[in-house]
């Protein structure tokens, strides 16, 4: 397994990742948790960075399980930003991965970073975004994400959602029904284009990151629960 984690966050994903990569080992499945450019311990700045280099990344973390575990397939699971980088990699890439599976994935950049944004109108940012883009070199979309000149261009041709069909891996999906970061209308929508074999988990009242609202630490009993439903299901999901 190749874990490819959400923008603004690390490898761990708040400790998801590491429960999630702890049981998948003890079912017997090596797996690799890596940093995003510009995140964690990874080298480079989050302004610097750009969709295809994170799918280059991709690529390179695949052959180094491959050499490490000489494993004959290598599974991907990406969260939010990376279950996008997941799908269009799974889409457009010529290797052979194993099956997919996408968590709350965020699959339409443009609507995400561009269309839902008050500072852009018809594809063009206003004066004072761009003064902004400008003098920093990047513009903030969150307090932890941080999008360079070269993303944002990138984002206008790179869309994951518009490659679902070319995905004919098995592919699992789970998403919470009350993300409001990601909503769950998209996923329903991917489940519908994906050529392969597609299942789609709904968790009933789960906000992005499979957690009750304001949960950042993943601490309330109700965001365990769910997260250890997901858990369970990814692992089985695997071993079939």
């Amino acid at each position: 397994m190749l874990f490819v984690h959400g923008g603004g966050v690390t490898r761990e994903e708040g400790g998801f990742f590491t429960r999630l990569a702890t049981q998948l080992g003890a079912a017997g499945i090596a797996s690799l948790r890596y940093d995003l450019r510009g995140h964690g311990m990874s080298d480079g700045t989050q302004e610097e960075a750009t969709l295809s280099a994170h799918l280059n990344d991709i690529r390179v973390a695949i052959d180094h399980v491959r050499a490490e575990t000489a494993a004959p397939q290598v599974s991907l699971i990406g969260a939010s930003f990376g279950g996008g980088l997941c799908a269009y990699f799974t889409a457009r890439s010529h290797l052979t991965t194993g099956p997919l599976t996408l968590l709350n994935p965020q699959l339409n950049y443009k609507g995400r970073y561009v269309d839902q944004k008050p500072y852009w109108s018809s594809d063009y940012l206003d004066d004072e975004a761009a003064a902004a883009l400008a003098g920093n070199g990047f513009i903030s979309h969150s307090p932890s994400v941080k999008h360079g000149r070269a993303m944002l261009n990138e984002i206008f041709w790179i869309n994951p959602l518009d490659v679902l069909s070319e995905i004919a891996t098995p592919t699992l999906i789970i998403h919470g029904t009350e993300d409001t970061f990601v909503p769950i209308a998209a996923s329903r929508k991917a489940a519908s284009k994906i050529t392969g074999e597609c299942e789609l988990m709904e968790i009933a009242g789960a906000q992005h990151g499979f957690a009750v609202h304001d949960d950042p630490h993943y601490l309330d009993r109700r965001t365990q629960e769910w997260q250890a439903r997901v858990i369970e299901k990814v692992t089985q999901w695997l071993r079939v």
